[in-house]
């Protein structure tokens, strides 16, 4: 198994890629792509479909997956507002690519898990890996993911929603030589592949966790048997001023994903954004369906908190320090240079934790999809990295 990894900043497309191409190619050690992304800045100003054909032609006709995107990663590089692109390929004996492409009416009437098996050909059994990349204008991006999940509840997803575009049909999905103008493009991978996956949502949890006593939908109304808003204040009192800071710029939610832990740290909780508040009730929303009975815990989020977040994730002792042969990041168009204030620095701490000789490439999205727990998610804010090795 060999990846390979080219960006280019060109602002001829044709070009950028001739350049990306070049760059990537020379790690395959002349042995065939079997599957390629191309990832590229909606900067750009071209038809993409003859560039498709001829970059595919070029490459002896692999697998063709990407999107649209605000700003691209790869070779140890994060190019931002300008347009730029971003080419992985990679040499995959042993494994078997089942790609699909869903369309927005297809998705509101998947309704039996035999939808997702006819689409991509692969029985659960198999325990697949899987790529999306969904348009955030025109697909039920929750749904979607939900689905998956529901007939492949072994299956880590990793991805992105295409970005660039800031209204509906401003976005392009590639699938091989062809321009998918809504919906998503996905991959199933199966055989002699693994994917590792690091979710770093980029908070750090504050006060203690509590219990939620009642909600309904989307609203949190009592916390620890008190009005939602209550508690809050309560915890806010409690903060150091530098937490208070924070938690006036960015309060978030974390909820906890396996209430059987005793004590939950860092990568235990499913981060969503505080929405709304009530005060006539002491009401919370957030940006998600919620329970009573759930555990919870606040969450604040700087970039010292997000290179501290991912920098731990990526030490932990249950990501294999060597044998990845190339991976795949998803990032948030929030981070890069507009949170760190420098560029490459996801990139970079991400490089030396695996090395050099594990290529990365991905993009900045409008939403970033992986794995918390045993289930996968759209999330908001995080560097959604896959890692891929092979099995035996």
């Amino acid at each position: 198994m060999l990846f390979a990894a080219g960006i280019s900043d060109q602002t001829d497309p044709s070009k950028a890629l001739e350049a990306a191409a070049a760059q990537a190619l020379p790690s395959l050690q002349g042995k065939p792509a079997h599957a390629a992304f191309l990832f590229v800045s909606g900067l750009y100003r071209t038809e993409w479909q003859p560039l498709l054909r001829r970059l595919r032609k070029e490459l002896g006709s692999p697998l063709l997956l990407g999107c649209t995107a605000g700003g691209v990663l790869g070779a140890g590089k994060e190019l931002e507002h300008a347009p730029a692109l971003s080419l992985s390929l990679a040499h995959l004996p042993g494994v078997k690519l089942h790609p699909f492409t869903v369309t927005p009416q297809e998705l509101a009437e998947q309704q039996e898990p035999g939808f997702w098996i006819e689409k991509t050909g692969v029985n659960p059994k198999e325990e697949p890996s899987g790529i999306l990349l969904p348009d955030p204008f025109s697909c039920d991006c929750m749904g979607l993911v939900s689905g998956l999940n529901a007939v492949y509840p072994k299956m880590p997803l990793i991805g992105g929603l295409a970005s660039g575009a800031s209204e509906a049909g401003g976005n392009a999905l590639f699938f091989n030589d062809d321009i998918v103008p809504e919906g998503a493009v996905g991959l199933l991978l199966t055989g002699d592949i693994r994917l590792e996956t690091v979710v770093s949502q980029g908070c750090r949890p504050v006060g203690r966790p509590y219990i939620i006593t009642r909600a309904e939908e989307n609203v949190i109304l009592e916390l620890a048997g008190q009005p939602a808003m209550n508690t809050l204040q309560q915890l806010y009192g409690e903060l150091s001023e530098a937490d208070k800071k924070l938690a006036r710029q960015a309060l978030l939610l974390g909820v906890v994903m396996d209430e059987y832990k005793e004590k939950f740290q860092r990568g235990d909780f499913l981060i969503r954004n505080l929405i709304g508040m009530d005060p006539s009730v002491g009401a919370l929303a957030v940006g998600d369906k919620i329970q009573t009975g759930q555990t919870v815990q606040f969450h604040v989020r700087d970039a010292g908190t997000s290179r501290e977040d991912l920098q731990t994730l990526l030490g932990q002792g249950s990501l294999p320090k060597s044998g990845f042969s190339g991976g795949l990041l998803f990032s948030c168009l929030g981070r890069g240079r507009d949170l760190y204030g420098e560029p490459d620095v996801d990139v970079r701490m991400i490089r030396e934790a695996v090395g050099p000789g594990c290529p990365v490439a991905g993009f900045f999205c409008n939403g970033e999809i992986g794995p918390i727990g045993p289930r996968n998610y759209i999330h908001g804010f995080t560097a959604s990295l896959g890692l891929f090795r092979p099995r035996s």
